[in-house]
């Protein structure tokens, strides 16, 4: 049996807690990647270690809106409000040596508690076949306009958020953007709505609050660089940029809800977590 890491961020107070989480049946170390340590770890590991400093992303080279660090002139434009800085542990995670060792690698926005001790023996089960599993967005109709569209919220508008500068987040340009790459609305309907694909017509965008990946697949590597590329590129709206990623690799992410694993409203609860209101 293999090993899995769950793993989150909590910078800059957005969460005052790590979320419990249900003991699982098999070998599972969660982990919180923080600035803050006196947080309530509920049984997490707290890691202060700034890795997005220290084991920086390769494809970050210091040019785009959202780089990180930055030289010269450019300093001054450098994003370092702390919810840039998480999506670096959400998306760019397999530069952090410590996750090497670990099978799975399960990452869950520092809202999601884990209620179901079966979820690690699951995704042992499903990321060595399907590589990525993650859930269907059950209010977007498997529609990526739909996603833009209602991420015009002040995390991605406003120059400054939490009292921290950042610039601004232009979610439609970059949904404009990709469409002229090519991204096509219609690509999802094309694959048969059997088990694994979700629900109905919300096949095609997905909640990325709980994403498992395979870290043993090196095609995964691959769609983690261009995943946290969108974020350096264009926004820190990595819901918009991870259906554009899928179409580019055609890794297509096993897709809950299943037999197995139910749930109509993930964003509230499901049969595999409890999603929190931020803030606690």
């Amino acid at each position: 049996m293999g090993k899995v890491a769950y793993i989150t961020a909590i910078f800059g107070g957005y969460e005052k807690t790590c979320k419990p989480f249900t003991k699982q049946t098999v070998e599972s170390d969660f982990i919180c990647f923080t600035d803050d340590q006196n947080i309530e770890s509920n049984g997490w590991i707290i890691d202060t270690n700034p890795y997005h400093d220290t084991n920086r992303s390769p494809i970050d080279n210091g040019l785009y809106v959202n780089s990180t660090k930055k030289e010269g002139r450019l300093k001054v434009l450098e994003n370092r409000h702390t919810f840039n800085i998480a999506k670096y542990y959400k998306q760019a995670w397999k530069n952090i040596p410590r996750l090497q060792e670990y099978d799975v690698v399960i990452w869950l926005d520092g809202s999601i508690e884990i209620t179901n001790s079966e979820v690690s023996e699951y995704m042992l089960e499903l990321c060595p076949k399907y590589s990525i599993v993650s859930w269907h967005h059950e209010m977007r109709g498997g529609v990526l306009f739909h996603e833009a569209y209602c991420s015009y919220l002040p995390r991605y508008m406003n120059g400054s958020y939490l009292d921290q500068w950042q610039p601004y987040q232009d979610v439609i340009t970059q949904y404009h953007q990709y469409l002229q790459d090519g991204y096509d609305e219609d690509f999802f309907n094309k694959y048969e709505r059997v088990e694994g694909r979700g629900r109905g017509d919300h096949f095609g965008v997905w909640l990325t609050c709980f994403v498992a990946f395979n870290n043993k697949d090196i095609k995964v590597n691959d769609f983690l660089d261009r995943w946290y590329l969108q974020t350096l590129k264009y926004t820190t709206q990595d819901q918009v940029s991870f259906p554009k990623v899928v179409q580019d690799t055609k890794i297509i992410p096993y897709t809950f809800p299943d037999s197995r694993i139910k749930g109509d409203e993930p964003h509230t609860k499901c049969d595999m977590f409890i999603k929190h209101e931020h803030w606690k």
